[in-house]
C-alpha cells in the first residue's frame, strides 16, 4: 500500500494536493477526509470536489475538534486528506444515518456489519456522528457477530461546540449515522494500540442513578451537582463543553476508560458519549502531563513489537481533550509515530479501540491504528523530541494534580480502615444487640427478626417452671448457671432436629422448627420433656431437679404467633400440662361478647363527642422539665368510666372506624396545643398513613394550624417503615414542614438495628416490656443499654416508656436516656 497524507484549507490547495501526487482514480483508493470546521456547504464542495476528480475512489470523512498531519495537528480552518492506495487489498464501505432506518444506536452497527463483513475482512474503519449516536451501543452491534474484527475510528466533532457534528462519503452527509469502510484482505497486517494516561482525581463516587449513557445522580446528587462540588460552580456552569476536560473515569475489564460529557440537561442530568451503568464506580479524571510524555517510546516500542513487518499507514483516532489539555506537547506525542510511516487522523469525541476480541468506546485516548501490506521486517528507529530534551516542562497545574491525587489515595486508604472499624463496631453493636450474653443465644430481637423469615413454620415457647424458686433460694448467681446448662442442653438437642434455639427473656426459651408435621412436633417436644426429666443440674454440690412448660404454634404473616404462644403456654400452665398447642378456641367465648358491647360503646362516643384525648407527659430526665405530651385516645362512657385505647382500637379498625377516630384526635388535639402552645405528640397506625383520605387531612390540618414544630408523630416500627414507598412519602413530607418522627414500642416488634440505620427518625421510644423490669432483670438492661447506645451513635433521642417507680426512673436516668414517661411520672389525664 502507499499512502499519502497532506494538509489544505480551500479547494484550489486540494486540486494542487491532487495534481502534484498524481493520485490514481482507482476503486483500490481509500480517502479520509477530516474536516476542521462543521460547516456543511464546505464538506459539500469538498465532497463534490474530490467525486469530480477522484469518482472511483471511495471517500469516508467527518468533521472533527482537530485534525492531525505527520506530526502537525491543526483546528478550525486546516482539514487533512488522506489519499491510501491498496495492492493487496479490496475496501468496500457503508453509511447509514438513523433518520432512514429509524433504528437504535445499536441497530445501526448491526445493519453496517451484515453488510460489509466478508470471510477475510481485517478492519473496518468507522466514524459516527458525535453528538446523537450513542458511541457504545454503536461498537456493540458492530462487533456483535464478529468479535474478532479490528473496529477503529471514533465519533466526529465541532471544535467543542457540542451543536452539530458531520460524517460523509462520496454522495451522503449525515448528523445522524455512521460511515464506514471495511478493508478485507488476506495479506494486510494490522495492529492497534492506545494511550490513555488520564489521572483518576478525588474520591471513588459511585452512579446511583443512569439509562445507558444519561446519568441522572451520582452518589445522590444530580450530575451536574456532583461536578460543581468537587470542580466548583464555576466549572459546572461550562458544562457540557469544559466536561470533555474532566472525564469519569471507571474501570472495564482491568481498564481504564475514561466517559466525557457531551450534553446538559435542564434536570441536572448529563449525557456520556458512552454507557455508564448504576452501581458502576467512578472518579473524575485530570490528564497527566508528565504520565503521558514519559510514556511515549514504551508506547512506541509495544506498537512496533505487535507489528513485526514494516509499518506502511498510521491512522491516529485521538480524543479532542488531549489536545486541550497537552496544548503545544500534543505534537510530542506524534512525532515518533510520523517517524514510523505516512500519519493521519483527527479528534474525535469518542475513539473506537479493539483489543483481543473486544471493542470499546473511549474517551481522553489516543487509538492508533497501523497498517502493512508489505512483507519486509520493520526497523526500530524511535526519534522521540521529547526524549531528547531530558527536560519535561510541567507547569504548577500538574504538580497541584499530582498532589491532589496521592492526597485522594491517602484518603482511600483511611476511608478503607475507617470502614473496617465502623464494620467491627456494627459487627460488635450486631451482638449484642441480638445475642444473649449469658447463654451466647440469639435474643427475643434476633426472634422477632427471623420471625418474618419462618411464615409456616413452627414456633415452641417453654418456660422453666418455677424458676423464681430457684432464684430466691440459691441466689441470682445459682439463676445464672442453670440458665446456662439449660440453654446448653435444649440446644444441643435442637441440633438433632435442624432447630434453632433463643434465649428469651427471664425464664423462657424459644425454638423454630422447620419443615415438621404435627407428629414430628409432639414427638420432639416430647424429647425435650425427656431429657430434661432424666438430666440432673447442679449449682455447686446442690442437685437441682429442672422441669418445663411447653406450647407450639404455627408462625403466621399476621405476626400474632408470640402473643398466641404465650397464651397457649398460660393456658398449659393453669390447665397442668406438660405441652400444648395453640388453637383458635383458647379465644373465650366472653370475648365476642365484649367486642359488641365495646363497639357500640365506640359508635356511641364519636356521636355524642365523648371520644377525647387524654395527655400523659414525657419529662426530659436530666432537667425534670416536661418536655412534651402524647395524646391518647379514651372513650368516656355515660357513668364517667373510661375505656382504654387497648379494648376499642382493634374494635374499631375491624368496624371501620378508626379513621374517624384519627380525625377527631388531629382536630382536638391540634386546637388545644395551637392555643397553648406546648408540644405534644400523636400515634398514628399504618391504616392512617395508607389512608389517603386520613393523610389529606392531615396535611391540611398541619397547614391550617400551623403547629408542625410542635407535632410529634409516634408510629410503630415494622419492616414496612424501610420499604414501603407511600410510608417513605408520607415520612418525608411531614418531616420536610417541621414534624418529629419517633418509632414506638422499639423492642416489642420488628426491631431490626440494621433496619433503624436506613430510615430518617428522630426519636426511639423503648418498649415498656423492657424497661419495667430493667431494675431488677440484667438481661433487659443490657438490651436497653444496647439501644441507647446505637441511638447515640445515630443522634437520635431515647424515650423510657413505662417507668412506674423510682427505681426504674433512677435506673433510665443512669443509663443517659433522654426522656422518660410512665405513671410514676405523671397518669393520662383529660386536662393539662
Amino acid at each position: 500500500m502507499k499512502t499519502i497524507v497532506e494538509s489544505f484549507s480551500n479547494l484550489v490547495e486540494l486540486n494542487d494536493i491532487i495534481n502534484k501526487n498524481t493520485i490514481l482514480n482507482s476503486c483500490d483508493l481509500l480517502i479520509q477526509l477530516f474536516i476542521g470546521t462543521a460547516d456543511i456547504e464546505i464538506i459539500k464542495n469538498y465532497q463534490k470536489q474530490l467525486t469530480l476528480l477522484l469518482p472511483n475512489a471511495l471517500l469516508i470523512g467527518a468533521t472533527s475538534d482537530g485534525t492531525i498531519e505527520k506530526a502537525n495537528v491543526y483546528n478550525k480552518e486546516v482539514n487533512v486528506i488522506s489519499f491510501t492506495l491498496f495492492y493487496k487489498t479490496r475496501i468496500k464501505s457503508k453509511f447509514v444515518t438513523q433518520d432512514q432506518t429509524h433504528c437504535s444506536s445499536f441497530k445501526m452497527g448491526q445493519i453496517i456489519a451484515q453488510e460489509l463483513v466478508e470471510t477475510d475482512t481485517k478492519v473496518l474503519i468507522s466514524f459516527s456522528d458525535g453528538l446523537h449516536t450513542n458511541g457504545e451501543e454503536y461498537v456493540n452491534g458492530l462487533s456483535e457477530l464478529h468479535p474478532n474484527i479490528v473496529i477503529s475510528g471514533g465519533m466526529a466533532g465541532d471544535n467543542g461546540n457540542l451543536v452539530k457534528t458531520y460524517i460523509f462519503d462520496n454522495t451522503t452527509i449525515s448528523d445522524h449515522g455512521a460511515v464506514t469502510v471495511a478493508l478485507n484482505s488476506s495479506n494486510l497486517h494490522v495492529r492497534t494500540d492506545y494511550s490513555f494516561d488520564w489521572m483518576p482525581l478525588g474520591r471513588k463516587l459511585t452512579i446511583t442513578k443512569s439509562i445507558k449513557n444519561r446519568v441522572y445522580e451520582i452518589n445522590g446528587l444530580s450530575a451536574v451537582d456532583t461536578y460543581a462540588k468537587y470542580l466548583g460552580e464555576e466549572l459546572a456552569l461550562q458544562l457540557p463543553q469544559i466536561g470533555i476536560e474532566f472525564p469519569l473515569i471507571m474501570y472495564r475489564e482491568d481498564m481504564m476508560i475514561g466517559r466525557a460529557v457531551l450534553s446538559k440537561h435542564e434536570d441536572g442530568s448529563l449525557t456520556f458519549a458512552g454507557n455508564i451503568k448504576e452501581g458502576t464506580i467512578v472518579r473524575l479524571g485530570v490528564g497527566n502531563l508528565d504520565m503521558i510524555l514519559r510514556s511515549l517510546n514504551y508506547n512506541m516500542r509495544k506498537l512496533i513489537e505487535k507489528m513485526p513487518k514494516k509499518i506502511e499507514s498510521i491512522f491516529i483516532y485521538s480524543c479532542m481533550a488531549r489536545r486541550l489539555f497537552m496544548g503545544h506537547n500534543i505534537e510530542k506525542e506524534l512525532v515518533s509515530l510520523a517517524n514510523l510511516a505516512p500519519t493521519a487522523g483527527f479528534f474525535t469525541y469518542g475513539e473506537f479501540f479493539h483489543s483481543e476480541n473486544k471493542t470499546q468506546l473511549l474517551n481522553e485516548t489516543m487509538t492508533v491504528l497501523a497498517l502493512s501490506e508489505s512483507e519486509d521486517p520493520s526497523i526500530i528507529n524511535i526519534k522521540n523530541a521529547l526524549a531528547e530534551e531530558n527536560n519535561f516542562k510541567i507547569n504548577h497545574f500538574h504538580a497541584i494534580s499530582h498532589l491532589a491525587n496521592a492526597v485522594s489515595n491517602e484518603f482511600d486508604e483511611l476511608n478503607k480502615t475507617l470502614e473496617n472499624r465502623i464494620k467491627k463496631q456494627v459487627d460488635n453493636i450486631y451482638q449484642q444487640a441480638y445475642y444473649d450474653n449469658l447463654t451466647k443465644l440469639p435474643n427475643r430481637l434476633k426472634l422477632l427478626d427471623d420471625l418474618q423469615k419462618n411464615i409456616g413454620e413452627i414456633l415452641i415457647l417453654i418456660n422453666i417452671d418455677e424458676f423464681s424458686i430457684i432464684n430466691d433460694f440459691y441466689g441470682h448467681i445459682a439463676g445464672d448457671i442453670i440458665l446456662k446448662q439449660f440453654a446448653s442442653i435444649i440446644s444441643n438437642e435442637a441440633m438433632e432436629y435442624g432447630a434453632r434455639v433463643y434465649r428469651l427473656p427471664s425464664d423462657e426459651f424459644a425454638v423454630i422448627l422447620q419443615g415438621k408435621v404435627i407428629e414430628q412436633i409432639e414427638f420432639i417436644i416430647k424429647q425435650f420433656l425427656f431429657l430434661l426429666e432424666k438430666t440432673d443440674f447442679f449449682y455447686e454440690t446442690n442437685l437441682i431437679k429442672i422441669t418445663a412448660t411447653m406450647a407450639a404454634v404455627l408462625i403466621a404473616q399476621d405476626c400474632t404467633c408470640l402473643s398466641k404462644v404465650d397464651m397457649a403456654l398460660n393456658h398449659a400452665k393453669r390447665t397442668n400440662k406438660s405441652y400444648i398447642f395453640y388453637t383458635p378456641e383458647m379465644m373465650l367465648p366472653e370475648h365476642y361478647e365484649e367486642n359488641l358491647n365495646t363497639a357500640d360503646a365506640l359508635r356511641k362516643a364519636i356521636a355524642t363527642n365523648n371520644l377525647s384525648p387524654f395527655y400523659q407527659p414525657i419529662i426530659d430526665l436530666k432537667s425534670g422539665a416536661i418536655e412534651k405530651y402524647e395524646c391518647l385516645a379514651r372513650i368516656i362512657k355515660e357513668d364517667n368510666s373510661i375505656i382504654a385505647p387497648c379494648v376499642f382500637l382493634p374494635v374499631a379498625q375491624k368496624i371501620k372506624l378508626y379513621p374517624e377516630i384519627t380525625k377527631i384526635m388531629i382536630n382536638k388535639c391540634f386546637t388545644i396545643f395551637k392555643e397553648n402552645g406546648k408540644n405534644f405528640s400523636i400515634n398514628l397506625d399504618f391504616d392512617d398513613i395508607f389512608n389517603k383520605e386520613t393523610v389529606q387531612y392531615i396535611y391540611d390540618k398541619i397547614q391550617e394550624y400551623g403547629i408542625a414544630h410542635q407535632l410529634t408523630f409516634e408510629i410503630l416500627e415494622t419492616q414496612e417503615l424501610e420499604n414501603d414507598p407511600i410510608i417513605q412519602k408520607f415520612l418525608n413530607y411531614v418531616k420536610s414542614l417541621g414534624v418529629t418522627i419517633a418509632i414506638d414500642d422499639f423492642g416489642s416488634g420488628y426491631a431490626n438495628f440494621i433496619h433503624m440505620t436506613k430510615i430518617d427518625v428522630d426519636i426511639i421510644k423503648i418498649d415498656g416490656e423492657l424497661i419495667k423490669n430493667i431494675h431488677s432483670d440484667k438481661n433487659s438492661r443490657l438490651v436497653v443499654e444496647t439501644i441507647v447506645q446505637f441511638a447515640r451513635k445515630l443522634g437520635v433521642k431515647t424515650i423510657a416508656e413505662y417507668v412506674h417507680s423510682q427505681a426504674v426512673l433512677d435506673m433510665v436516668k443512669d443509663m443517659g436516656i433522654d426522656y422518660g414517661q410512665g405513671f410514676f411520672i405523671g397518669i393520662p389525664k383529660n386536662s393539662l
